[in-house]
C-alpha cells in the first residue's frame, strides 16, 4: 500500500489526466450541439440526411464508449478505481467527506457504468440514429458527463485541496 503523500501524489495525476479527458468530451458536446444546430436540420450543401446521421451516431458511440471507459473501475485509468483506493486513507476524507458520502459516490458510478454497459448500446442502426430516436439516449450521456465532471471536481480537491479547472473555452477557441 502507497503512502499518503504517495497515494495523493499518483491521484493527483490521475485526477489531472482523467480531467482532460472530460474536458475533451464537453467540448465534443459543444462541438456536437454547434453542428447539429447548423447542420442537422439539413443543410443545402449537404447530400440528403446521410451525413447527420452518421455523425450522430458517430458521436454517441464515441461518448458511450469513452464514459464506459471512465468508469470502469479495472481501468489503468478510472475515476471510480481513484474513490475506492480513496477509502484506504480516511485521513484525506476526514475534513471534507465522510466514508458514507464517499459510498454514496462510489455506488453512483457503478450505477451509471452499469446502465451504460447495459442498457446503452453503441453501434446505432442507421433507422436509430435520427434525432428523435437518439434523444432519450444523449440525455443519458449528458447526465452521465455531468456527473462525472462535478465527482472529478470534488474528489481533485478533496485529495488536492485545490479547483481542478475543466473549462472548456481554451479548445473551442483553437476551433473557431
Amino acid at each position: 500500500m502507497l503512502s499518503e503523500k504517495q497515494f495523493r501524489a499518483r491521484a493527483a495525476r490521475e485526477l489531472r489526466a482523467l480531467g482532460n479527458q472530460v474536458s475533451g468530451l464537453t467540448a465534443d458536446r459543444v462541438i456536437y450541439r454547434r453542428m447539429q444546430d447548423e447542420y442537422g436540420q439539413g443543410h443545402p450543401s449537404l447530400p440528403g440526411n446521410g451525413f447527420a446521421d452518421v455523425f450522430r451516431g458517430a458521436y454517441t458511440d464515441a461518448l458511450t464508449m469513452r464514459l464506459r471507459r471512465l468508469l470502469a473501475s479495472e481501468a489503468s485509468l478510472s475515476l471510480r478505481r481513484v474513490i475506492g483506493q480513496l477509502e484506504d486513507y480516511p485521513d484525506l476524507l476526514h475534513p471534507k467527506l465522510n466514508l458514507r458520502e464517499l459510498a454514496e459516490d462510489a455506488a453512483e458510478l457503478d450505477k451509471m457504468a452499469s446502465y451504460l454497459k447495459q442498457e446503452i448500446e453503441p453501434h446505432f442502426l442507421p433507422r436509430g440514429r435520427t434525432p428523435g430516436a437518439l434523444a432519450p439516449t444523449l440525455r443519458e450521456l449528458d447526465r452521465a458527463l455531468d456527473m462525472v465532471s462535478g465527482l472529478l471536481q470534488k474528489y481533485y480537491w478533496v485529495i488536492c485541496d485545490a479547483y481542478l479547472d475543466l473549462e472548456t473555452a481554451g479548445r473551442l477557441a483553437a476551433i473557431r
